[in-house]
């Protein structure tokens, strides 16, 4: 068993994490049920769920342990050939399929949908674990691109950065969505504009040109006179140029 635990870091993580939350989740929900309104009074399947998720937090530790390898070798260069990718077939598929048999065959028979407290704590969990592991992974990285550490130990905490960062904001907005939180309220639009009042310049009774647009009203020349004056031109009407 140390064997494998310490040739599959995933795996023992997995189990530290499963651990530690069916410790705290129990204890939790022990002091809850002291509540003369607690919800989890009369529910007999608090222990069943917690041992659901609890293992299918080992299933997506493993799992993600090997992704997050994949994507450190794939960033690195695919340093060490096909059999680093081999060695991590096995966490792939046993952490995949574990995680699968728990959330798909054996939650649904609960009562998970109607009492979510483990599943708030599963969350909070995975929420915790990856969200801190992939900001330590972006540490890691940052850290190694500004001392210009070599690219195959830097992509480790890319890898962690990718795989690690997107699962905490998966169990961050689930967890979210749990407890009811609320979009941020917008603040509202600008009000529209008159009826007639065009966006842009000018604005209707004052601006550059005046109403009636250039040239004004009646045109050039303006009405009742101009150039030439009416009644007459260059030469004056019955007379040329010079006159007589």
């Amino acid at each position: 068993m140390e064997r494998l635990l310490s040739f599959s870091p995933g795996l023992a993580i997995g189990m530290t994490a499963a651990i530690s939350y069916a410790f705290f989740a129990l204890l939790l929900i022990a002091l809850d049920r002291f509540r003369p309104s607690s919800t989890s009074k009369d529910d007999t399947q608090v222990e069943l769920k917690v041992l659901v998720f609890a293992l299918a937090l080992i299933g997506l530790a493993l799992a993600a342990g090997g992704v997050t390898d994949l994507v450190a070798i794939i960033a690195g260069g695919f340093k060490g050939g096909g059999d680093a990718v081999k060695r991590l077939l096995a966490p792939l598929v046993v952490g995949a399929g574990v995680m699968a048999a728990m959330l798909v065959m054996f939650l649904p028979r609960t009562n998970a949908s109607s009492a979510r407290g483990p599943e708030a704590l599963a969350l909070l969990t995975l929420g915790l674990y990856f969200g801190g592991s992939a900001i330590a992974g972006g540490y890691e990285f940052i850290n190694g691109v500004v001392l210009s550490v070599a690219w195959s130990e830097t992509s480790n905490g890319l890898a962690h950065v990718i795989v690690h960062g997107a699962i905490g904001l998966v169990a961050l907005r689930r967890l979210g969505a749990l407890a009811g939180w609320s979009a941020p309220v917008r603040s509202p639009p600008p009000p529209p504009y008159p009826p007639g009042y065009p966006p842009g310049y000018p604005p209707q009774g004052g601006g550059y040109p005046p109403q009636g647009g250039y040239p004004p009203q009646g045109g050039y020349p303006p009405q009742g006179g101009g150039y030439p004056p009416q009644g007459g031109g260059f030469p004056p009407q019955g007379g040329g140029y010079p006159p007589r």
